[in-house]
């Protein structure tokens, strides 16, 4: 008997003991609930992304060829690639017309006689009415040379400024300056602003910066989504059919108010401690947005 009442009273202390850890535990639990700081996590920038390829502003064939069977081609000077502007000699040919030019410099030189037979005659109305023929004549037979004179040596001048390049095919062009050019549904237009500054990320992760040149106006494809083409510019060199990314430039992470303490700093939790920092604070309206000194996935202690 006395052994079932110590079996008894040693069940009942366990029970109390396990009582008491369960309700301290809980007391415990509350503490740290009350006491854990309040914490906010940065948030991705609301900057936007956008897709493009690198092509020509324009694109003007030439043409190195001879017109005609009698002609050929005398000199290039330009290679593949090369950099070029706009009339610059590309190409020379040369055509024999000797014949052309003896007949053309005979008017001229007859012409020009019977100018000098009136300059040394007595003038008279007849003479004045020959003299006028005269002289169209002369105008009419240098136009003439001029003429055969480009005729026999022709040449070929870059249309516009850009790059010279031919193709596996023998035809030759000239790409106008490399821009980058994408396209954008209606949906996201907006956010398209002439003149907004851009980073173009190349597809080596290299950043350059460029601006919005252009947005059309009028949509190339209204296949239940309408879609824009647009153009960024940049002054850096870029490679033709280059595939790139266009990001928009951001306001900032967006925080609370209450997450701003003395002179502009921001408390981090890491790993459990928090860590000041100094960061570079704007306001727009009623929202502060952190350009520097904090990044996204950063957890940031409230007031």
């Amino acid at each position: 008997m006395k052994k079932i009442k110590i079996a008894i009273w040693g069940i009942n202390v366990v029970l109390v003991a396990i009582i008491l850890f369960l309700v301290m535990g809980k007391g415990m639990n509350n503490n740290s609930t009350d006491t854990a700081e309040k914490t906010y996590t940065v948030r991705t920038d609301n900057s936007n992304y956008f897709n493009g390829i690198v092509q020509e502003t324009d694109k003007q064939a030439v043409r190195d060829q001879p017109k005609s069977e009698d002609e050929t081609l005398a000199s290039t000077r330009v290679i593949n690639g090369q950099k070029v502007t706009k009339g610059q000699v590309l190409f020379t040919f040369y055509r024999d017309m000797s014949s052309d030019l003896a007949s053309a410099n005979s008017e001229i030189q007859q012409a020009q006689l019977a100018i000098q037979d009136y300059n040394s005659s007595d003038k008279t109305t007849a003479d004045k009415i020959e003299l006028s023929k005269n002289q169209e004549a002369l105008a009419m037979a240098q136009a003439k040379l001029n003429k055969i004179n480009k005729a026999q040596n022709r040449t070929v001048t870059a249309p516009i400024s850009g790059t010279y390049y031919k193709d596996d095919s023998g035809r030759s062009y000239i790409y106008g300056s490399p821009v980058i050019q994408g396209n954008v549904n209606e949906y996201s237009l907006s956010k398209i602003k002439l003149g907004q500054n851009v980073t173009v990320i190349k597809n080596d992760g290299t950043k350059i910066s460029g601006n919005f040149q252009q947005k059309d106006a009028i949509p190339y494809s209204t296949r239940n989504v309408s879609y824009y083409h647009f153009r960024v510019a940049t002054d850096s060199k870029l490679s033709y059919g280059m595939h790139v990314q266009i990001k928009t430039e951001a306001d900032g992470y967006k925080i609370p108010k209450n997450a701003l303490w003395a002179k502009n700093t921001v408390k981090v939790l890491k790993n459990g401690k928090k860590h000041t920092k100094h960061v570079t604070i704007t306001k727009k309206g009623q929202n502060y947005y952190v350009i520097d000194g904090l990044k996204a996935g950063d957890k940031i202690v409230l007031k």
